[in-house]
């Protein structure tokens, strides 16, 4: 996810590893009044065996680590050992902060948002 900063700045994080079906909670101590959300799957392709994968995310770039956890500052722009990678806004409140549920779709190819 990637969430804004003071002075206009954006910090991304991320890496959940989830099975079909399963549920978790990014990071329930993070109080935040709009963010964005990349979410990936990986399927394989026929007999050849070949990864490929499926991504949601459309909307703003930010900075991303292909492998692992990464935790970047100043992320709307490619830093350190990053890439940019496509993120979908998820919604904004006036209230103190947002609760959002994101459910991905199976194959990948789109989400669905619930905001409380």
């Amino acid at each position: 996810m990637a969430y804004p900063q003071n002075g206009g700045s954006w910090i991304s994080r991320g890496r959940i590893s989830l099975k079909t079906s399963e549920c978790s909670l990014f990071d329930p101590a993070l109080r935040v009044k709009t963010f964005y959300y990349r979410g990936e799957s990986a399927a394989y392709r026929g007999a050849s065996g070949k990864r490929v994968k499926n991504n949601c995310g459309s909307g703003r770039s930010f900075a991303i680590r292909e492998a692992g956890n990464f935790n970047y500052w100043d992320a709307q722009q490619k830093v350190l050992d990053s890439s940019l990678a496509d993120f979908t806004h998820a919604g904004e409140t006036n209230g103190d902060a947002i609760s959002v549920t994101v459910t991905f779709n199976a194959d990948g190819n789109g989400s669905s948002v619930t905001i409380k």
